[in-house]
């Protein structure tokens, strides 16, 4: 009876588990596979939603010295945005991927840990968390300094969805915002379905000039952007508009993506 009752437990937690909907916490990205230790394919970035639907071995790795425990899980991959590795053919990605555990939380805790975090700000007491986009809250070194700062996508007081910058320092922070009437790219609304962190290091440019796609090979070196520290990236779901953001020489710039 107690081996019937472990069981019934165990599957009972392994049920609960895959009801919730759970948010990537992984700072560059939650690696996906085709199957428990199968082949890597991509990635689903930090802040995006997954669905479980079974919960499978238990996993320990190391990450930069520390432990961490969780298990293989399955995901429904329309729940979610899944980057593909670009060696890897679309054809591969089939209807569920398998990622470990150890870096998702569940939704409620990943909302309430910002919704925290911004109530410490005066300055957003009219503003609220635009919960209804799947990515709504990223972090990443934004100014160069080595200190993490958070990102919001938010409504303002007009309805407008608005990127809000949290410049955090050793001492005190700075809020910068993206959107509304002043925006530098005369942006107002920032209702783009994509909405992800660019890690240091990789190069930005341009993908399009005068109305002619082109790719890195017929690039310039003179329009290539390296930055050491985190960029952002937004972009329309099948639509041509989108492109980088990123802070230098106390200005924000903005790299077109078609």
């Amino acid at each position: 009876m107690k081996k019937i009752i472990l069981g019934f437990i165990l599957m009972m937690s392994s049920f609960a588990f895959s009801q919730e909907i759970h948010q990537v916490i992984a700072q560059e990205g939650l690696s996906v596979r085709l199957g428990p230790n199968g082949k890597k394919i991509g990635k689903i970035p930090y802040g995006y939603p997954v669905k479980v639907l079974e919960k499978g071995d238990a996993l320990v790795i190391r990450d930069n010295g520390k432990v961490i425990n969780g298990n293989w899980v399955k995901i429904e991959a329309s729940s979610t945005r899944v980057l593909l590795d670009e060696d890897v053919d679309k054809d591969l990605l089939n209807q569920y991927v398998y990622a470990f555990s150890g870096y998702l939380i569940t939704q409620e805790n990943f909302i309430n840990q910002f919704e925290k975090e911004i109530a410490s700000h005066p300055a957003f007491n009219d503003f609220y968390l635009a919960k209804s986009y799947q990515c709504f809250a990223i972090k990443g070194d934004f100014f160069g300094d080595g200190v993490v700062d958070y990102l919001y996508r938010m409504i303002d007081t007009k309805g407008n969805v608005r990127l809000y910058i949290v410049d955090n320092r050793k001492i005190g922070s700075q809020i910068y915002g993206l959107g509304g009437d002043k925006d530098p790219f005369k942006i107002k609304n920032y209702d783009f379905a994509i909405l992800t962190v660019i890690p240091k290091g990789t190069p930005l440019w341009s993908n399009s000039k005068n109305g002619i796609k082109r790719n890195l090979n017929g690039i310039s070196k003179s329009e290539i952007t390296t930055l050491d520290y985190d960029a952002i990236y937004v972009h329309q779901d099948n639509a041509k508009e989108g492109g980088f953001i990123y802070r230098k020489d106390g200005k924000w710039n903005w790299l077109n993506q078609k």
